[in-house]
């Protein structure tokens, strides 16, 4: 994980000890992930992290927001739409590479483009641990969530050659927030996803939805300093956060103080 020193990422945001709900579903009477990855230090002002938990922290805030945001698109267009969940696993022998589940996102976007509908859709992905401990590797599957107008039937996977390592099944998914949270909430299940891999994704969201997506998935002192999410609050360079639509500046809340352990002290601005 890349860190800067002089501040801390937005996926560290359990250390921000906010009030603010971290995704707007609490507001409606849902409950978000625990708060996992915080460690308590012996000072108020310096916390100790494990860097594995943030990231599943994140990945779930992610891909919560993104399936919420392309229901509220697609309601407020009027649109009439089904959900296909569908999941793709990987056959015995079959090894995990980066590109694997990008070739199976494009098959699907050129199908779409084809049927003239946006493609919109968010992915997850999940170490299966009892197969890791069975048979080693990475062991990785993905759930992905495909959104599509009514009467239009998704493929089947291995039929069209979609996704060659492996099996996939498809299914309607009647909730599809609740669906990707459920899976998403898995994180690892307390196994270690491969070097590099990408976790989480989404596509096909409005201008509009990817700004309040971007918002969500900054600091809860960010969220709170810009209520705004249209003022596209973005890491400065150089170090703390900028407004990208107004010019504001302001510091960053933390600085990391070690990376083995990770340690992140809290930065006196007064």
């Amino acid at each position: 994980m890349a860190l800067s020193k002089n501040i801390i990422p937005s996926s560290l945001q359990t250390a921000e000890n906010s009030a603010k709900p971290a995704d707007p579903g609490q507001e409606r009477g849902t409950s978000d992930a625990p708060d996992r990855g915080l460690v308590p230090s012996l000072t108020s002002d310096t916390l100790t992290l494990d860097p594995h938990e943030i990231r599943c922290k994140r990945l779930y805030r992610a891909v919560k927001t993104s399936a919420r945001l392309h229901e509220e698109d697609l309601q407020a267009s009027g649109s009439r739409y089904r959900s296909w969940f569908i999941t793709l696993t990987y056959r015995p022998g079959v090894e995990w590479e980066p590109l694997h589940i990008t070739q199976t996102l494009k098959a699907v976007r050129s199908w779409c483009d084809r049927q003239a509908v946006d493609f919109r859709y968010v992915w997850v992905a999940e170490v299966q641990e009892k197969r890791q401990a069975r048979e080693g590797g990475h062991c990785l599957h993905y759930h992905l969530m495909v959104f599509l107008p009514v009467g239009l039937q998704l493929p089947k996977f291995d039929k069209r050659g979609w996704w060659p390592h492996g099996f996939t099944q498809t299914v309607r998914a009647k909730k599809p927030v609740s669906y990707m949270a459920k899976y998403a909430s898995k994180g690892s299940n307390g196994g270690s996803f491969p070097k590099g891999a990408r976790i989480h994704g989404c596509g096909g969201l409005s201008l509009n939805s990817r700004l309040q997506r971007a918002w969500w998935l900054c600091p809860a002192y960010i969220r709170e300093h810009w209520p705004d999410y249209s003022v596209k609050p973005s890491r400065a360079q150089g170090g703390g956060w900028v407004a990208k639509i107004t010019g504001e500046w302001i510091p960053a809340m933390y600085r990391i103080v070690s990376y083995n352990p990770l340690v992140v002290c809290r930065i006196n601005t007064t």
